[in-house]
């Protein structure tokens, strides 16, 4: 290889050659790096004829700069190449996260679209099939079918949650903490029950499915839920029920699942010993489960509801079922479930339910006025004694006044501790229960309403006209 430059001068005799001197400096074209520098002796002061062949090395500082030139040609664009690869490697991984739960929560929504649709198809012709099965076999087997995909829509699921306590909440309630995303905070699930949508926009339950709740969250038949505060609730413990008020911003998606609304038959006419009925809701949190069979009784009466007379039906019904719609052979509400008589807890074939005039009148004043106006007395009372009756010629039942509150309607229109009261505005009481049977008149008095009370009185009939007042909350 020649080297880059050579002397300027010719060539001088032969002579030992000065340390002044410099070999040829020669560059290798592959690597462009320069050899290591020269290191000369010091020497004294020479004249200007030995140094004419010192200057041949003018190029050397120019090489070394275009090296460092190069370097930085490739090492820069390569870190920028370097520095964009890993850019994409971090963002990816968060794209397809993002992507993914776009995907999932698109064919949610999906599924959610697909299963309304098909809920509302099914209950559009599920009249029309009703009423020609109802021609062919009287609405057995395939009828229960058509009943359940009818009434379906409009059976509701209710979570009752409450907050945990602060000594308690730990890892072994871990498991039964609900995380709800509206409040951002933990509930415990403290009852679950059923509900039905008995106008746009409400939901009839039972009073002790939702008694004593902080949270409440309804599933509806097509798998979306809503939650809800405690405030959205009005009751009548009397009678065990309760509406739930849903917002009026509901999501698009609910509106129109909302707007459903249950038909009710007459208890009184058409429902009777022996009818077909289904039972639909939650039972032990199990959604949407449907229970056949018969109205075993009418009539019946319970501690826990004195007030109330009972349809009794043999259709399985167990915890969760509470709240929830009994059905009759055409898909009309029959009664809603209230309770079960059993030794063990469990369905043993003994059901109640509040039948649907009852339901229909409380859940129509509950929605109109978020309570149930009764009327009051202010008397306490118990049973006439069978001698007592004798003796005084009765056939009917009466109860006697043991108790005259100063000041209530009672004291006001002049009733006496020891009248004994035999007709309500001249109803006879029955001689069965007849306190049960006087406070059940007694409460089913609007407020302000005149009570016309036949009595007797040292043996003496008496009309008695009572203003009644409104019964106070707090009593039992």
């Amino acid at each position: 290889m020649e080297p880059i430059e050579k002397a300027a001068n010719p060539p001088s005799p032969p002579s030992q050659p000065s340390v002044s001197e410099a070999a040829p400096v020669i560059i290798d074209a592959f690597t462009a790096q320069p050899p290591p520098p020269v290191i000369a002796a010091a020497s004294p002061p020479t004249d200007a004829s030995n140094l004419t062949s010192t200057e041949t090395l003018p190029s050397a500082p120019t090489v070394e700069i275009s090296a460092h030139r190069t370097v930085l040609g490739w090492v820069m664009p390569s870190l920028v190449f370097v520095s964009l690869v890993m850019l994409v490697l971090y963002v990816t991984p968060y794209l397809l996260m993002h992507w993914r739960v776009k995907e999932a929560q698109a064919e949610a929504e999906a599924t959610y679209q697909k299963r309304r649709a098909e809920l509302k198809a099914e209950a559009e012709h599920a009249d029309e099939r009703l009423e020609l099965l109802d021609k062919r076999v009287h609405l057995a087997a395939l009828g229960f079918r058509e009943v359940v995909r009818k009434v379906a829509p409009k059976v509701v699921n209710v979570a009752n949650y409450r907050e945990p306590k602060q000594e308690i909440f730990g890892p072994l309630l871990k498991d039964k903490l609900f995380f709800d995303r509206d409040k951002e905070r933990y509930y415990v699930q403290s009852g679950v029950g059923s509900g039905l949508l008995v106008k746009p926009g409400y939901v009839l339950t039972n009073h002790h499915v939702v008694a004593k709740a902080q949270r409440l969250r309804l599933t509806f038949a097509s798998g979306r839920s809503l939650g809800l505060d405690a405030d959205a609730v009005a009751a009548d413990a009397i009678t065990d029920l309760a509406v739930i008020r849903l917002p009026k911003d509901l999501p698009d998606a609910l509106k129109e699942e909302c707007n459903a609304v249950a038909e009710f038959a007459d208890s009184d006419k058409d429902v009777q010993v022996g009818d077909w009925t289904l039972a639909m809701g939650s039972p032990l949190g199990l959604k949407q489960t449907v229970t056949q069979g018969v109205i075993s009784a009418k009539g019946r009466l319970l501690h826990m509801l004195d007030l109330v007379e009972l349809l009794q039906t043999d259709a399985a019904i167990n915890p969760g079922n509470s709240g929830g719609p009994l059905f009759d052979q055409l898909g009309r509400v029959a009664g809603i479930n209230v309770a079960i008589a059993s030794d063990n807890g469990g369905n043993q074939g003994i059901g109640f339910a509040i039948p649907s005039n009852t339901a229909k009148k409380i859940a129509l004043q509950l929605i109109e006025h978020g309570e149930v106006p009764r009327g009051y007395l202010g008397i306490a009372m118990e049973e006439l004694a069978g001698p007592k009756a004798k003796a005084l010629g009765l056939t009917d039942g009466g109860v006697v006044v043991t108790k005259v509150v100063p000041g209530e309607p009672g004291h006001q229109a002049g009733l006496h501790s020891g009248d004994v009261i035999v007709r309500v505005n001249q109803e006879p009481l029955s001689a069965q229960q007849p306190v049960r049977h006087f406070r059940q008149l007694i409460v089913d008095v609007p407020p302000d309403a005149e009570v016309n009370l036949e009595i007797l009185r040292n043996g003496q009939s008496h009309n008695v006209k009572v203003k009644a007042g409104k019964r106070p909350a707090n009593l039992p």
